[in-house]
């Protein structure tokens, strides 16, 4: 009726397959330009035929129609969409009801979150039992590190062939045969003996978890991707950020109970369960989502299109040498790598000075992880919807993370320092560094990445970001771990701050001219509007 159309402008969902909700405001603009056939500003509906035309190509049910339900149908499609009832639509009305359909955050997020939640469960219940496990079979705090490093170094070595993978057979298999790989890690490391040959042992199980990690989160990337849009963005990666920081809650005070009541391998065991039912929640609910790689585009004749298809044809190393070239990759890259050098630092620093200098036992360990985590639950949501608006209004997610890297590096020399030598001063910067991370960090990086790259690039714009990732892991569980050793835990957390410092320097300089691009493009759009 009028008044429903005075109020509300709706994308039909005939238009599914041209996938408009999908990008970004320009190529939405040249779509709009391409089907506008006499560029007066107006689509009516004679020129919305081709909308038809080209909606049921992608069906292939365009022999099925006849040129008078073709004029039905265009007819219907602007009737949806006009706002004042002049039987044909301009771009403020088009712009509209694509965004109304933009928006929400697709339902198939929640399948996705809930075996990630049982991925990352399983991974939170390592946090406190792995360092005491090598402890107790005699290794050395650079052995440590080393173990801790060999699960990086499997992701390294397999997050492009994990990536290309994904592209080739899909999302879903890659999250069948991840999780069935970690369960066959973790149950190697509770099978792992305690004798001259833990390190080893220890070493190749922790392997074995690197390789279904991989794969795991290279499918698990590349699905949220595919059903996010530039305006929920954020909020669909939301919930695998929830899943993870729910998982990392509730493993670390699970372990760090069944280690203390009925041995430090049964952790283990309980992971290794865990993700086999992950394996089957995936092969039960989860839907694959790979679409033809420029679909969106090429039913808009945009000229991106071409350059996406011949780009899906280059080898992986080309990709990355064109995406390095880009400031924004270089700066986001180095984040990422810093957040993995933290990560892996943990062990060989957070948890050792935890347990050997404040007496912590490994459950209180795991409660401290566990404090940390439900402050980052608590502020993912509005953190992702803070995002997605900042972002909605024109300006640059960069803005967002350098504070963020600031004050999780301010928090981070403050424990190593020893400022505050005792439990709750500890656990509560520990807390201000994760809580600054989860504001203003990790919301953006994922988004931050796929907005800087195109649809052909982004199977492999996350791997890069894995790979910085895991990097970052290997290298800090390794040299941070070895500078604990040598001059003690303390000096190593210090290390570990400036590093940060210095990555937000260099992601400030790096961005500098995409934030200068962002505000440029946000005039350009009020001055069009205008």
């Amino acid at each position: 009726n009028s008044n429903s159309n005075s109020n509300k402008r709706v994308l039909p969902n005939s238009l599914s397959s041209l996938n408009f909700k999908y990008m970004e405001t320009d190529e939405l603009r040249e779509a709009f330009r391409r089907y506008d056939q006499n560029s007066d500003g107006w689509i009516d509906a004679k020129e919305a035929v081709q909308l038809v035309k080209d909606a049921d190509h992608s069906n292939s049910s365009i022999d099925r129609k006849n040129c008078a339900e073709l004029k039905v149908s265009a007819e219907e499609i602007i009737r949806s969409m006009d706002r004042n009832n002049d039987k044909k639509i301009c771009w403020e009305e088009f712009r509209e009801a694509v965004e109304h359909a933009a928006t929400p955050v697709s339902s198939r997020v929640y399948p996705i979150s809930g075996t990630m939640l049982i991925n990352f469960t399983g991974q939170g219940v390592m946090v406190p039992v792995l360092p005491f496990l090598a402890r107790a079979a005699g290794l050395s705090t650079s052995e440590l590190g080393m173990v801790t490093a060999s699960s990086a170094l499997a992701r390294i070595v397999s997050n492009v062939p994990a990536a290309l993978a994904a592209e080739e057979f899909g999302r879903r298999p890659m999250l069948i045969v991840g999780p069935m790989l970690g369960a066959m890690g973790m149950l190697g490391l509770a099978l792992a003996p305690s004798d001259s040959h833990a390190f080893f042992s220890l070493c190749a199980a922790n392997t074995v978890c690197g390789f279904g990690s991989a794969i795991t989160m290279a499918g698990c990337g590349l699905y949220l991707t595919d059903i996010s849009t530039p305006l929920n963005r954020a909020r669909t990666m939301a919930p695998l950020q929830f899943a993870g920081l729910l998982g990392f809650m509730v493993g670390p005070p699970i372990g760090g109970f069944i280690a203390d009541s009925y041995g430090l391998q049964y952790p283990f065991y309980i992971t290794s369960g865990a993700l086999m039912l992950t394996a089957a929640s995936a092969m039960a609910f989860l839907p694959e989502t790979k679409r033809k790689l420029g679909t969106s585009k090429s039913q808009t004749g945009s000229d991106e299109v071409k350059e996406g298809k011949s780009e899906g044809l280059m080898s992986a190393a080309r990709q990355w040498r064109e995406m390095l070239k880009n400031p924004d990759i270089q700066g986001i890259s180095s984040v990422s790598y810093v957040t993995g050098l933290l990560q892996g630092a943990y062990a060989v620093t957070t948890v050792i000075y935890a347990s050997e200098t404040l007496m912590m036992s490994t459950g209180e360990v795991g409660m401290m992880f566990t404090a940390a985590v439900i402050g980052m639950a608590a502020v993912t949501k509005p953190a992702t919807d803070f995002s997605d608006w900042f972002h909605n209004k024109g300006h640059c997610r960069s803005t967002l993370i350098i504070p963020g890297l600031g004050l999780a590096a301010l928090a981070t020399g403050m424990r190593g320092l020893e400022m505050f030598p005792t439990v709750l001063p500890f656990t509560a910067l520990f807390m201000m560094s994760h809580l600054a991370n989860a504001c203003l960090i990790t919301p953006n990086v994922t988004p931050f990445l796929v907005d800087a790259t195109t649809e052909s690039q982004r199977a492999q714009a996350l791997a890069m970001r894995n790979m910085c990732q895991d990097l970052g892991v290997l290298s800090g569980a390794i040299s941070l771990g070895a500078v604990s050793q040598a001059i003690g835990v303390p000096e190593s957390i210090v290390c570990s701050a400036g590093l940060q410092a210095l990555v937000m320097i260099l992601f400030a300089m790096k961005t500098s001219s995409g934030r200068q691009r962002k505000r440029a493009d946000k005039m350009d759009s009020e001055n069009k509007s205008t």
